[in-house]
C-alpha cells in the first residue's frame, strides 16, 4: 500500500514544479471548465472545485463533473485512494473482497478492493453496495476509517461541538464518534443544521474531502515521536511548539468568538489552543484556566521566567493564553473585535508560566 510519505512526496514534487517556475505559477480556474457546474456555484465560489480538481481528489468526465449529484459509495472510495497516493492500476479489477454485489472489471473494483484492504470501507451482510448513495455521516465514518485505519492515528473531538446543531439527535450511534471528530475538526458544519442522514452530493463530499485533505497535510508535517527529545529540536525549539504554532498562524485575521474553538465560528484564546493542538493529535480543556492546569501537569517543558521562553511555547496569563512568537511577542486570539493577531506580552498582565507539550 503507497504509504502517506509518498503522497506527500507527490504533493511537494508539485509544489518544486511551480516554484522552480519562479513563483509564476497560477492555479488553473478549473470550475469554468466544466459545461454544469455554473457561474456563481456555491462549490465554484467557494474555490471548492479548483481546490479538489487541483488536488487530484476529484476529476470530470468529457467535460462535466455533476457537482450537485449524490457521491456514491464508489466515487468516495476513488477519491480517498487518490488522497492515499494509490493508482488504480496497483490494485486489481477482479473483486477481492467478500461483498457478493462487487462485480469484476468495472471502473470502482480496483478503488473498493483498496477501500476494503485499507480499513476505510465496510459492507453490511456481504453487500458492500459500491453505486449507492453516501449520506453525511457515512462519508464521515469512511473519513474516519482512513485516520484510524491508514494513518492510525485515533479520533479525537469535543462532543459538545454537536450542541449548536439541533438535529444532533438524528445522527444514529455507529456514526457518532466520527461525526463528533468530523464536526470538531471541521469537516463537517458551518452551516444550520448537520443533516446526517441526508445524501451528500459531489460538491460537498469535495468540499469535506479538501478540508480532509488539509488535516492529513497537517499530520504528515507533525514531528514523530522519535524527533522529539525531551520536548525541544535543537536548542530553542520544540517541534510539536513549532508545528502548533505555524498551523495557528494560518489563521491570522480570523474573528473572536466567545467560546469559539473552530475556523467556522471563530475563536476565543483558549479556544484557539485547543483546536491547534486537536489537530495535533492532543485532546486539551477549554478554558485558559484548565489549559494552564494541563501544562503544568503535562508539559515536557514549562518555564516560569519569560527569558526561557522558546518559539511554539503556549503563554498564559490571568484569563488569558496565546503563542509565543519571539522578542516578547505572542499571537492568539486576543478579544472581542480584535481578530488574531500579534501583540506584545506586557498587554495581558503578569506572566504565570508557558511551555510545550
Amino acid at each position: 500500500m503507497t504509504s502517506l510519505c509518498q503522497r506527500a512526496g507527490a504533493v511537494a514534487a508539485s509544489a518544486a514544479f511551480a516554484l522552480a517556475l519562479g513563483g509564476a505559477f497560477t492555479q488553473p480556474a478549473w470550475a469554468s471548465s466544466f459545461i454544469d457546474v455554473p457561474a456563481g456555484h456555491w462549490a465554484e465560489i467557494s474555490g471548492v472545485i479548483d481546490d479538489a480538481v487541483e488536488q487530484g481528489i476529484i476529476k470530470g468526465d468529457n467535460g462535466y463533473l455533476r457537482p450537485d449529484d449524490q457521491v456514491t459509495r464508489a466515487e468516495v472510495a476513488t477519491m480517498l485512494m487518490r488522497i492515499a497516493g494509490v493508482s488504480a492500476g496497483e490494485f486489481p479489477d477482479i473483486n477481492e473482497t467478500p461483498f457478493v454485489d462487487l462485480a469484476d472489471g468495472q471502473w470502482y473494483t480496483a478503488p473498493v478492493n483498496w477501500a476494503y484492504e485499507a480499513g476505510v470501507i465496510s459492507g453490511t451482510r456481504g453487500y458492500v453496495r459500491p453505486e449507492a448513495a453516501v449520506s453525511r455521516e457515512e462519508l464521515a465514518c469512511m473519513l474516519g476509517n482512513f485516520m484510524t485505519s491508514v494513518t492510525g492515528t485515533s479520533l479525537s473531538g469535543d462532543a459538545s461541538c454537536l450542541n449548536a446543531y439541533s438535529d444532533r439527535g438524528s445522527i444514529n450511534s455507529w456514526a457518532l464518534q466520527s461525526m463528533v471528530w468530523a464536526v470538531d475538526s471541521g469537516i463537517l458544519g458551518g452551516s444550520a443544521q448537520l443533516m446526517p442522514t441526508a445524501s451528500a452530493s459531489r460538491a460537498e463530499a469535495a468540499k469535506m474531502l479538501v478540508v480532509f485533505n488539509g488535516i492529513l497535510d497537517d499530520f504528515e508535517n507533525a514531528p514523530a515521536d522519535d524527533d522529539i527529545i525531551d520536548g525541544s529540536v535543537g536548542d530553542d525549539t520544540s517541534a510539536v511548539g513549532t508545528a502548533a504554532v505555524e498551523l495557528a498562524l494560518q489563521y491570522e485575521g480570523f474573528p473572536y468568538a466567545y467560546g469559539g474553538d473552530s475556523p467556522e465560528e471563530g475563536f476565543d484564546c483558549s479556544g484557539l489552543i485547543y483546536y491547534v493542538y486537536s489537530r495535533l493529535g492532543y485532546t486539551l480543556p477549554h478554558g485558559s484556566n484548565s489549559q494552564l492546569d494541563y501544562f503544568r501537569e503535562h508539559a515536557t517543558r514549562f518555564v516560569t521566567d519569560e527569558d526561557d521562553l522558546h518559539y511554539g511555547d503556549v503563554v498564559f496569563f490571568p484569563g488569558h493564553v496565546a503563542f509565543y512568537v519571539g522578542d516578547g511577542i505572542c499571537f492568539g486570539a486576543r478579544k472581542p473585535g480584535t481578530p488574531a493577531s500579534e501583540c506584545p506580552m506586557y498587554a495581558f498582565g503578569e506572566f504565570l508560566g508557558g511551555g510545550q507539550l
